[in-house]
C-alpha cells in the first residue's frame, strides 16, 4: 500500500533515500526473531498421515515422509503434532481400530514410527496420537470373539475377562444387537468393565513407552451417552493413568458441542477443543467477517474465564477447522488472503494450545460438497507445484475437483516473503517469544472501536504481561493506548499483514488493515 497523494516513483525514491540512511520503511519480509526457540509455546499441528507426505511413491503418506518433513515443521515453529489414527483399520480414516498395539502397515513399520518420534523430539516437537476407545472396529478380534460368545451363550455376565462382556450386547427380536453410536461398524466398548479399562491403561503405557507425549481423545461425550458425569469420571480415571506414566503428558478431548455443555468436562482433563470458536459460525471467523473485533476479544476472554472457574489449569485448544470440517480457506469471500492471515493471528496468539490443521498454512482447499464425504476435507498436502514427489494419492471417496485446488506448495510459498505460509510462521514465531502464553490469562480491553480487538495476556504467575491488538477492518485504525495501560507502551512485535508498519505517535497506535501488534510496557 502507498501513501495517498505520493506518486509511485517519488515514493520509491524516498524509500531508497530513507533506507540508505538506516531508516526502514517498507519491510522486505516478516522479520522473524531468530533468537526465539522453535516450539517453545506449544502450538500444535494436526496431521492426517495418509495425505501428508509419501516417501516411497506408493501414493500413501507414511512415517518416513513425516520424518522427512520434521525440518519443515520445525521451521514453521510448531511445538507439537497430533497424528490422526495410525493403527490398523478397515477404513481409510482409521477411526475404527483393529489393533491398538500395532501400526497401520500402509504407513510403515514400528521402527519407522520410532524414528519419526526421535526426529521430532530432537526438533523440540512433541507427538500425540489419536486414542479411540469409545468403540472399536467390528472386525477387531475382541468384537468377533465377543459376538460369538454372546450369540452362543458361552459366557457368564460376571466374567469380565470374557469378550462378550467387553461390549454392550443384547437380544432383540431374536437377533443379537449391540450399542454402536457411530454405526454398526463401530461397536461401543463397555467402559464399565474393569478388564476393558485395564486394557486401555496397557495401551496407553505401550505408546507412552514408545515416546508418545499424550493423546487426543476422540468422541468424549459418547463414552457414556447422555450420562456426562460418567464420561467425566472416566476422563478423570484416564488422566490419572496417563499422568502416572508421564506427569507431563498432554491430553486433549473432543466434545463437539456448545461451550456451556463442554465446560463441565474440564473437571476430567485440562484441555478441550474450542468448537465455539471454530468454523464459519465460530467467533474467530464470524467476527472477522462482521468486522467486530471488540466482540471477538470479549468472547475469547469470557470463554477462558468460564473454563478457569471450573479448572484453574484449563487449556482451551483454539482452532479454525479440523478434519471433520470444511477447510478454512473457503470461509472468506472478501479480502480472502488478508483475512486468512488475520484469522491465524487471532487464534494462534491465544492462551492454551492452538491447533493448525495441516495445509491450512498454505491455503489448502477442500469442502465436503454435495457428495457429503469427509474425504474432501482430508486432501493431499501440497509441497510443490507440478511434479510433487511427496504428494499422496487422494483419499478413498474423494470427489473434489482437482482443478480447484491451489497451485503452489509449501516450499514455494516459503520463498515468498509475505505468503500465507510465512504469515503463519511469523505468528508462531511471535507466540514462541512468550513460552508462558500457554498458561496465560486473557482480559479483553475497551478500545471504543468495534473494529479493534485488544487483549491483555498475563502469565499465570502474574510476573509477565503483553498487550495484543488486532485490526479487523479493511483500513487503517488508530487507538489511544492509554485505554490499554496507564504506562507507556512500545511495539515489540509487528505483524504487518499489508507490509505497512504499525506506529506509535503521541501515545496513539496506528495499525494497518488486518494487521496485529504485540506491545509491552516500556
Amino acid at each position: 500500500m502507498l501513501t495517498k497523494g505520493l506518486p509511485y516513483t517519488s515514493f520509491v525514491l524516498l524509500s531508497l533515500i530513507l533506507t540508505s540512511c538506516g531508516v526502514k520503511t517498507i519491510p522486505e519480509d516478516y522479520e522473524f526473531d531468530a533468537g526465539v526457540t522453535s516450539g517453545s509455546s506449544a502450538a500444535y499441528y494436526e496431521i492426517f498421515v495418509r495425505s501428508f507426505a509419501d516417501s516411497d511413491d506408493d501414493g500413501i503418506g507414511d512415517f518416513q515422509g513425516l520424518t522427512d518433513k520434521v525440518d519443515y515443521l520445525h521451521d514453521l515453529g510448531v511445538g507439537g503434532v497430533w497424528l490422526m489414527p495410525i493403527h490398523p483399520s478397515p477404513t481409510y480414516h482409521g477411526y475404527d481400530v483393529d489393533d491398538y498395539y500395532a501400526i497401520n502397515e500402509d504407513f510403515g513399520t514400528l521402527n519407522d514410527f520410532s524414528a519419526f518420534i526421535s526426529t521430532a523430539h530432537a526438533a523440540n516437537i512433541e507427538v500425540i496420537i489419536d486414542l479411540v476407545v469409545n468403540h472399536t472396529s467390528q472386525t477387531h478380534p475382541w468384537f468377533v470373539e465377543g459376538l460369538s460368545n454372546f450369540r452362543n451363550g458361552t459366557f457368564s455376565p460376571a466374567d469380565e475377562n470374557n469378550k462378550a462382556n467387553w461390549y454392550n450386547f443384547y437380544w432383540e427380536g431374536g437377533n443379537v444387537k449391540y450399542e454402536a453410536g457411530f454405526g454398526d461398524w463401530m461397536p461401543d466398548l463397555n467402559l464399565d468393565n474393569s478388564k476393558v479399562r485395564d486394557e486401555i491403561a496397557a495401551i496407553c503405557q505401550h505408546w507412552q513407552d514408545l515416546g508418545v507425549d499424550g493423546f487426543r481423545l476422540d468422541a468424549v461425550k459418547y463414552f457414556y451417552l447422555n450420562e456426562s458425569q460418567k464420561s467425566i469420571d472416566f476422563l478423570g480415571w484416564l488422566n490419572d493413568v496417563v499422568r502416572a506414566n508421564d506427569a507431563d503428558s498432554y491430553l486433549v478431548g473432543e466434545v463437539w458441542d456448545d461451550q456451556a455443555l463442554v465446560n463441565p468436562y474440564y473437571r476430567g482433563i485440562d484441555s478441550f477443543f474450542n468448537f465455539a470458536g471454530a468454523g464459519t459460525g465460530g467467533y474467530f471467523i464470524d467476527n472477522i467477517t462482521s468486522v467486530t473485533g471488540s466482540t471477538f476479544a470479549f468472547r475469547l476472554a469470557d470463554s477462558q474465564d468460564k473454563v478457569l472457574a471450573i479448572n484453574e489449569d484449563g487449556l482451551m485448544s483454539n482452532f479454525l477447522t479440523n478434519h471433520d470440517m470444511d477447510r478454512s480457506s473457503g470461509m472468506f469471500v472478501k479480502d480472502t488472503e488478508a483475512r486468512r492471515k488475520l484469522a491465524a493471528s487471532t487464534y494462534i496468539l491465544t492462551p492454551g494450545v492452538p491447533f493448525i490443521y495441516y495445509g491450512e498454512e498454505i491455503g489448502l482447499r477442500g469442502t465436503r460438497g454435495s457428495a457429503q464425504t469427509d474425504a474432501n476435507r482430508r486432501l493431499p498436502m501440497q509441497w510443490t507445484s507440478g511434479d510433487d514427489p511427496w504428494r499422496t494419492a487422494w483419499p478413498e471417496g474423494t470427489t473434489y475437483d482437482y482443478n480447484k485446488q491451489i497451485n503452489e506448495g509449501a516450499f514455494e510459498l516459503l520463498e515468498q516473503p509475505f505468503s500465507l505460509t510465512n504469515h503463519y510462521k511469523k505468528v508462531i514465531n511471535v507466540r514462541n517469544a512468550y513460552p508462558w502464553i500457554k498458561d496465560a490469562r486473557a482480559d479483553d480491553l475497551t478500545t471504543a472501536n468495534n473494529a479493534l480487538a485488544a487483549l491483555q495476556l498475563t502469565s499465570k504467575d502474574e510476573t509477565q504481561s503483553i498487550f495484543i491488538v488486532h485490526n479487523f477492518a479493511a483500513e487503517d485504525m488508530t487507538l489511544d493506548l492509554s485505554r490499554l495501560s496507564s504506562e507507556e507502551l512500545k511495539i515489540t512485535h509487528d505483524i504487518f499483514t499489508n507490509q505497512i508498519r504499525a506506529t506509535i505517535s503521541d501515545n496513539n497506535l496506528k495499525l494497518s488493515a488486518y494487521s496485529s501488534v504485540v506491545c509491552e510496557i516500556k
